[in-house]
């Protein structure tokens, strides 16, 4: 599989060092394959991508339907709980789904003790901010 776009890349981990998550859903939205390929969805729409951007996701998921399949569900874990208070129970599903895809797709996840020791604090509906190549660096 082809490595997602850096501008991409940047932006899904924004949402887990950012204090400003309502600034990262308008990214999400122009991100997500699913609106990304909405008939009505143009450049006017775009929030935080340029158009060039959004052409050069549309020919990313395209040729890797994979990791479409997978940020879109990733996205949705994060929006998901963006505007209430947490449950884990409503994204665990969407998780398990996730480790499934990538396991019936050969795609070696990361080693589970590397996150199975961070705790789930929402401090105080935000959450705290987690630099998350701290976590994949190897």
């Amino acid at each position: 599989m082809e490595d997602i776009p850096v501008f991409l890349d940047n932006l899904l981990k924004e949402f887990t060092n950012s204090s400003k998550l309502q600034d990262w859903q308008d990214g999400a939205d122009d991100i997500m394959p699913s609106r990304l390929f909405e008939e009505e969805n143009d450049v006017n729409h775009y929030k935080v991508i340029s158009r060039a951007q959004a052409l050069n996701l549309k020919h990313y998921y395209l040729k890797n339907e994979l990791a479409a399949e997978i940020i879109e569900i990733l996205t949705w874990v994060g929006i998901s709980d963006l505007y209430v208070a947490f449950n884990s129970k409503k994204t665990f599903d969407c998780v398990m789904e996730v480790i499934e895809i990538l396991n019936s797709n050969g795609v070696e996840l990361p080693d589970f003790s590397i996150v199975s020791s961070c705790s789930i604090n929402e401090n105080g509906g935000w959450g705290n901010r987690v630099d998350m190549d701290t976590f994949l660096r190897k």
